[in-house]
Formats: structure tokens, sequence, C-alpha cells
């Protein structure tokens, strides 16, 4: 009986051992910046009780949705104020609307690059 049990089970199992299962194919990962850099900007601040004027340095780290000759489309990715008390949520939101999706010169920008962007265009200008 035991015997009998065992070579059925063998008989059904075996075509379900060829079946080939498939994989969801995993979609390409697409690059959303064409670039990525650092820009970095200065803003005057009028404290409205004392009226003081000061500025304030914000480091942006961005990245290039789109680009012409001269100029870049960029998005903000995080920004640092040299003030703490423009590092605060309010704040940075404020500064954050000064800059994000604009159109800024794209020689104010410091572009960051890797290795792999510098062997690029070294094939680039070999096979051009």
């Amino acid at each position: 009986m035991i015997f009998l049990g065992i070579l059925i089970g063998f008989i059904l199992g075996l075509p379900v051992g060829f079946i080939k299962w498939k994989k969801k194919p995993t979609p390409p990962v697409v690059e959303k910046y064409s670039r990525r850099g650092l820009l970095q900007k200065n803003f005057s601040v009028t404290d409205n009780i004392t009226n003081r004027k000061n500025t304030v340095d914000v480091q942006y780290e961005i990245g290039e949705l789109e680009s012409t000759d001269k100029l870049s489309k960029i998005e903000v990715i995080e920004l640092k104020a040299d003030q703490s008390e423009y590092n605060t949520d309010y704040n940075k939101k404020r500064l954050l609307d000064m800059v994000d999706k604009t159109w800024v010169s794209s020689d104010d920008i410091t572009w960051i690059t890797t290795a792999a962007d510098l062997r690029n265009k070294k094939i680039d200008k070999i096979l051009n």
C-alpha cells in the first residue's frame, strides 16, 4: 500500500518538476537625474523685529532634470544652511521653494563627476 502511494506520488509529481516557473521581469532602473551637483547660494535676510540685515549661505545638493547650452532645470535633493536657525523645517521649506524646479546657470553648479563619467567621456572622444 505504501509502495502504491509512493508510485502515484512519483507519477503525479514528475510533470510538476518539469514546469518552468515564470519569474516576473524586473523593470530597468531609470536614473531620474541626468547629472548631480552642488549649488552655493547667498540670501540677504532682514529681521522684522530689529531690522538687522544678514546673509545666509545655503549649500544645495541638486539633480538636473533638463538642460540647455547654458541653463539647467534643477530639483533640490538636500539643502544645508550655514546658520542653524535656517535649518528648521519651516525655513528649509522657504529656502527650498526659492530654488526647486527653477532654471539656473550651469556655470554656477559644481558638477559631481565619477570615474565612470570620466571613462565614458574618454571613450566618446575616441569614437567621435
